[in-house]
């Protein structure tokens, strides 16, 4: 680790206090992963040659197997992978790719599979090839702190890991992100007291960037030092005051998440909360790769598309030189030409594309452009869209602050793009961290650390169930209606049951009940969880734009079921039972939470599988 370690040891010493405990952030993101330590102190040293100095806050997430590479004898990752390596990047994208497209979403991502990346290898899933990462995550970051402090205190020391994850991500794939954390040996049997929780990116960001403006020592109030891209005529020191609105939108690798808070109180400590439901999309800088492989493969065909991996994919020094160029690219307006070593045969090559002496491939300012502005217009899309969405709820221009954090607000050219379109009018001030990739992990440290969080949440969706109600003549199908066997009344089935709401406000830890009217037999039933995101969510089950969760499957084992009435059906009795489904939404641990419910005590146990759920109504 570069910075001040000696703060942590200071802290833990030889033999710590059982009151004592670790914190530690982890930011898994799309192309890069970091992670952090109480205090907070950045780790900064990751194994492997590829990388081209001794400090590096983030390691790539990329891992590859023996299995596909005889050169090695183990998994290799982050910087350990080198040019020729079959390896498999961008997989956390994976994680969540039965979400249905926003508009705003990349729609030819998955044409990134060409070129090496969002792949899995045979017999594989997903969520293995992060659990299999993560597991060397994990293992480097024990190391790390067993050179802090003694085995002794490691060992008897719980340590919280606040894992970060995308706002817009849906209810499958953060669980599939804890069970990936879980498997890589984050909460494992010979840790029992460690804990895994979850926060959200722009959340963890927004907690790094406003936790400065309340932070003292002991000369006073700290003042928070941001990258000077400031307009003339806007103070930089100029603090966020009870009521204002700050926007922060994390641009990353694989996704943009837009979260607006509202500042309650900034003294004695800092008070907020998410101000309106969040937007975002898969449209990350991951997009301007794709593009970019895109135009190689129009401009070179085969030439390009048959090279070896070593030679164009992640992690070779073709793409290494883009990186260079994509983060700066925006800080002269010139109409300059960029060069990318690449060793490539083509025959009578069109010397404004390539350099066949040198083997140079040439991009001019305006291909750059053609990366960058399809990308950069949808985020400022989604931008415009939670400013409005913002001063509907507050009723009046609330945003006064926008901050730009994660890897891609490394970019000069978003950052430009960024003050032009709000900033000119003097009523928005842009700001970026000093170090946008760091403010994640950072944040998710505080998270942990200072219980710095926000006070209350938006709901990203609708959520519900499927209901039976009674049949409405001239307005429901005969064909959705069914005779009920108990009641022997005509009912119509599929109607939803919405229980909370998009947009509307929880705290950490709430719950929401439904009475439901359940058939079990033997004392089993399933019942599915449904989400939309809609505004306006509709009546039925299976009208567009309606999503199945997962199904919650329910085992009635403290409930007397000779309470309620029975049938038998051949060789097993279904009840008529009536009880409350209690979900427990914006949990610590990133997973919805169920409990089942039947006069005011718990009869039983619920929990809910996202992997192989069918439609049950």
């Amino acid at each position: 680790m570069s910075g001040n370690t000696k703060s942590l040891l200071d802290r833990t010493g030889s033999c710590l206090p059982s009151t004592h405990r670790i914190i530690v952030g982890v930011d898994y993101g799309t192309t890069y992963t970091g992670s952090g330590l109480s205090d907070v102190v950045m780790i900064s040293t990751w194994p492997g040659p590829t990388r081209d100095t001794e400090t590096v806050f983030k390691t790539p997430s990329r891992i590859a197997y023996a299995a596909r590479n005889s050169q090695v004898t183990g998994p290799r990752w982050g910087y350990q992978v080198e040019p020729g390596m079959t390896a498999y990047s961008w997989t956390k994208l994976l994680l969540d790719q039965h979400t249905p497209l926003t508009d705003f979403d990349d729609r030819a991502l998955n044409k990134a599979s060409g070129v090496g990346i969002m792949m899995l290898p045979e017999g594989k899933t997903a969520i293995d090839v992060v659990a299999d990462y993560l597991a060397e995550v994990y293992r480097h970051i024990m190391k790390t702190i067993g050179k802090q402090i003694s085995e002794e205190a490691l060992r008897v020391t719980p340590i919280e890991f606040w894992f970060t994850i995308p706002a817009i991500w849906s209810d499958q794939a953060q669980a599939a992100t804890r069970e990936a954390a879980e498997r890589a040996g984050f909460s494992n049997v010979e840790r029992r007291q460690d804990r895994i929780y979850m926060v959200s990116e722009p959340e963890a960001a927004a907690i790094t960037a406003l936790e400065k403006y309340t932070r003292s020592n002991v000369e006073g109030s700290v003042r928070v030092r941001f990258y000077p891209i400031l307009t003339s005529g806007l103070d930089i020191d100029c603090f966020p005051q009870r009521g204002d609105g700050v926007l922060v939108c994390d641009c990353g690798g694989g996704t943009v998440d837009i979260t607006t808070y509202l500042v309650n109180q900034t003294e004695p400590v800092l008070k907020f909360e998410e101000l309106c439901t969040g937007n975002g999309g898969k449209c990350g800088s991951t997009a301007i790769d794709r593009e970019f492989y895109q135009l190689m493969s129009d401009r070179f065909g085969d030439a390009f598309n048959l090279l070896p991996m070593k030679r164009k994919g992640p992690g070779s020094d073709f793409m290494k030189k883009f990186e260079i160029i994509k983060r700066d690219f925006g800080h002269s307006d010139e109409n300059t030409f960029f060069e990318l070593p690449l060793n490539m045969k083509i025959e009578c090559p069109n010397p404004s594309f390539f350099d066949d002496e040198e083997r140079l491939v040439i991009l001019s300012r305006d291909d750059l452009q053609g990366f960058f502005d399809p990308v950069v217009d949808r985020i400022l899309c989604l931008v415009r869209q939670q400013i409005q969405d913002a001063q509907a709820e507050a009723g009046r221009q609330v945003i006064t602050r926008i901050i730009l954090v994660g890897g891609f607000g490394d970019s000069e050219y978003l950052r430009k793009a960024f003050r032009d379109a709000f900033e000119s009018q003097g009523k928005i001030i842009i700001t970026v961290p000093d170090n946008p990739q760091a403010a994640i992990v950072q944040g998710a440290t505080l998270r942990g650390l200072e219980g710095i969080r926000s006070s209350t949440r938006r709901c990203r969706r609708h959520y519900g169930f499927v209901w039976n109600i009674p049949f409405r003549p001239g307005i429901d199908k005969e064909s959705d209606s069914r005779i009920d066997s108990f009641t022997r009344e005509k009912m119509v089935r599929g109607i939803m049951k919405w229980m909370i709401a998009k947009g509307e406000k929880y705290s950490e830890g709430h719950t929401c009940g439904v009475d439901l009217r359940i058939l079990p037999k033997d004392g089993q039933t399933d019942i599915v969880l449904y989400s939309c995101d809609l505004q306006h969510a509709p009546e039925r089950f299976d009208e567009p734009g309606i999503q199945s969760v997962g199904t919650i499957q329910i085992t009635l084992s403290n409930a007397d079921l000779n309470l309620f009435q029975s049938i038998w059906n051949g060789p097993s009795v279904t009840h008529n039972v009536y009880c409350m489904l209690r979900v427990i939404f914006g949990s610590d641990e990133g997973v919805l939470k169920f409990e089942i419910t039947c006069r005011d005590k718990v009869v039983g146990q619920a929990i809910i599988d996202f992997h192989n759920h069918n439609q049950v109504q």
